[in-house]
């Protein structure tokens, strides 16, 4: 569960993995949780991850969230993606791959043809678990 390393808190975790049954009103409950824990300053002793939190737990959520879409329009191809660590305004062009080299993941993903896979995540090129 590459997505969920950096998140202890057992429930959220279960939620978001639990693919079967798996609703935008659960991811919803998981999001209300986290805020409510951000927002008492327990994150920490609640299993979130205190470094990049929101990011982290966005991407998470986002994650199940094309699960569901997915499951829901099974007549298209829908997957999440992290193109890497790209060199981009937003990090300060600290990221270690050039834009182009980041965004062929991305448009490897877009020109899939019919019939591939879906609800899936990918690391740049490469299939991962969530």
């Amino acid at each position: 569960m590459v997505m969920f390393q950096n998140i202890s808190n057992e429930w959220a975790k279960g939620v978001l993995d639990d693919a079967d049954n798996l609703t935008e009103e659960r991811i919803d409950e998981v999001l209300k949780e986290f805020i409510k824990d951000f927002k008492e300053g327990s994150l920490a002793t609640k299993g979130w991850p205190t470094f990049l939190s929101a990011y982290i737990v966005s991407k998470a959520a986002m994650n199940s969230y094309t699960r569901i879409l997915a499951k829901k329009h099974q007549n298209m191809c829908i997957n999440s993606v992290c193109p890497g660590f790209v060199k981009t305004d937003i990090n300060k062009n600290t990221g270690i791959l050039t834009v182009d080299q980041g965004a062929a993941s991305v448009v490897k993903l877009a020109l899939l043809p019919d019939g591939s896979p879906s609800g899936l995540f990918y690391i740049r090129q490469e299939l991962s678990n969530f």
